[in-house]
């Protein structure tokens, strides 16, 4: 932090002495070891003798003799214990107490001080960017916003602020109030509903529209129709299909028009609506299927491997459903389904707003889109989503919702029933003190109540899995989910090197290194050469798989693997 804040020093001329020496003093106070009281937290545990039952609660208080560490700024903790013991009803009670002490430096005076110094110089604000801040693990996420974050948030009266971007319902406040943040929704659907939209879909489209004009004239100075075949369709053909194959998510635009240049523009032909159709596909089996595929090579714990296999589950009841209606339609008598009996398009289907949330991870991953929402004819919300389009592609559903207005809303596209019975026989609520049990639709009343048990009235309900037999691998072949994306990354497009690699992966190209040189060294699975292949990019180190990283990870993928050792 003290090598930027000196860089900027540097556009403030004749000051520049002067606003070094306050930014020495200030990490000076830092570094020097002062001793103040501070809050101790202490963490009260009840033990009853006659039934063994714990109960924990938090009592606080203070002590002194604590000071920051020279070498570092950093939290420490250490702890000791304090007991006492009192007996109530002839029944045994013991309470310990556990002290935790910190050594801490003091965030606001530090915050006070560096924001009165840039105020000198002119800076109204501080924009902290952090972003994917929803891949880090739960604990971690609430350690750093409760430590760094809320205090940064809270006391500096907006002169720190900070833009966070997060996947919707897994990010975590803390102290920070919800109401006096803004909140902007970047999924299409509520992106465009928030700012009162009318036709989503069709002003999710034009943003395709807009997104690839400016992103052509910059990068390549021409207009994008120049890249597609307009003799058969109109441009607006394609960015329908752009948006009906990536949510209108850009990330995912610029997946589907590179397979597409893979089969058209790099061999001298214009693209098609066939290969952006084809890219759709070859995207969902090469980066998002992985996330069911590639389970059991995952170093995760069991109830984690569980999850998605149930996922997986629910995903197959879904494509299952929707075949299913793909078969029986042509054989129906309603008008209704008329005009589509020679092709019916079954992709699109809808469930009650209370089952929503059970579907969240499927969207998050891009396996369904929510796109509308409404009430049924007797009131009631229901919420409607669609198949992704690759996989639609992959499993020979049709896409589309039907000409008329009233397809999508039949009966035999609500699908709630099938999902409540396939969550309820992978997932229940139980009561870790009664052991009562709860099906999955009850979630949302348990919630309202914190998740007390109603039949007791002590316990807490909890989510647990139905445990099935998983298909299992050896523990050394196991990776981290990162490796796994990393390898993945390179079978897809080989060779790359640690950047290009770092821009797929979203992360930092010194991750890639490092994750790189262990696949390398410890699993044999990479191999580097250092080579000039592209001008522009001079001599880099570029990575490839090994024989051995695709016959164990990716054998459906090459099949003429070799058998690795």
């Amino acid at each position: 932090m003290k090598f930027y804040l000196a860089k900027i020093s540097k556009v403030f001329g004749h000051n520049r002495n002067s606003f070094n020496e306050e930014l020495d003093k200030i990490f000076e106070s830092i570094n020097s070891r002062t001793y103040e009281d501070i809050l101790i937290i202490k963490e009260k545990q009840m033990f009853s003798a006659k039934s063994q039952d714990i109960t924990q609660a938090q009592k606080c208080g203070f002590a002194s003799g604590v000071g920051i560490s020279s070498s570092d700024v950093s939290l420490k903790a250490s702890s000791s214990g304090d007991f006492s013991e009192t007996v109530q009803s002839g029944e045994e009670i013991k309470e310990k107490f556990s002290e935790i002490l910190l050594q801490f430096f003091d965030p606001k005076s530090i915050l006070t001080q560096i924001k009165n110094l840039l105020s000198k110089i002119g800076i109204k604000y501080v924009f902290i960017c952090l972003d994917d801040f929803s891949e880090i693990d739960k604990d971690a996420m609430e350690i750093f916003v409760d430590t760094i974050i809320a205090p940064l948030n809270n006391w500096s009266d907006g002169y720190f602020r900070f833009k966070i971007a997060a996947y919707p319902s897994r990010i975590y406040f803390g102290d920070i109030d919800p109401s006096k943040i803004d909140q902007i929704k970047l999924d299409y659907y509520d992106l465009y509903l928030s700012n009162h939209v009318r036709d989503i879909e069709q002003e999710a489209t034009l943003n395709i529209s807009r997104l690839l004009t400016s992103r052509f004239n910059y990068f390549l100075d021409k207009d994008p129709a120049s890249f597609f075949d307009l003799s058969k369709n109109d441009i607006s053909d394609y960015y329908k299909v752009l948006f009906d194959t990536t949510s209108n998510v850009p990330r995912n635009v610029g997946w589907i028009l590179w397979y597409a240049n893979q089969s058209s523009v790099s061999k001298g032909s214009l693209i098609t609506l066939k290969d952006l159709e084809l890219a759709a596909e070859k995207y969902y089996t090469d980066s998002l299927e992985v996330f069911f595929s590639q389970n059991k090579y995952m170093k995760e714990s069991f109830d984690e491997k569980l999850e998605k296999y149930h996922l997986n589950e629910l995903l197959n009841q879904i494509i299952k459903m929707s075949k299913k209606n793909k078969t029986e339609i042509p054989s129906l008598n309603s008008k209704v389904f008329e005009s589509e009996k020679s092709r019916p398009v079954t992709s699109h289907f809808y469930v009650k707003k209370e089952m929503e949330k059970l579907l969240n991870t499927l969207e998050l991953n891009f396996f369904i889109t929510k796109y509308n929402e409404q009430k049924d004819k007797d009131g009631k919300l229901i919420v409607f989503f669609f198949l992704n389009y690759g996989l639609c592609k992959k499993e020979d559903i049709n896409f589309g919702r039907g000409t008329d207005r009233k397809y999508i809303v039949q009966r035999r596209f609500d699908y709630s029933d099938a999902i409540k019975e396939c969550i309820d026989a992978a997932k229940k609520i139980r009561c870790n003190a009664c052991g009562s049990s709860y099906s999955m639709d009850k979630l949302n009343i348990l919630e309202l109540y914190h998740m007390l048990c109603p039949e007791c009235r002590k316990g807490v309900c909890e989510i647990i899995h139905v445990e099935v037999e998983l298909p299992t691998v050896k523990q050394e072949i196991q990776l981290m989910e990162f490796d796994l994306k990393l390898l993945n990354a390179l079978r897809i497009d080989e060779p790359q090197f640690a950047s290009l690699l770092a821009q797929d992966l979203d992360c930092h190209y010194q991750k890639v290194t490092k994750r790189a040189q262990f696949l390398e060294t410890e699993h044999s699975l990479l191999m580097r050469k250092k080579e000039t292949l592209y001008r522009e990019y001079g001599e880099r180190t570029y990575y490839y798989l090994t024989d051995k990283a695709r016959n164990i990870y990716f054998s459906k993928f090459a099949p003429q693997s070799i058998e690795a050792d």
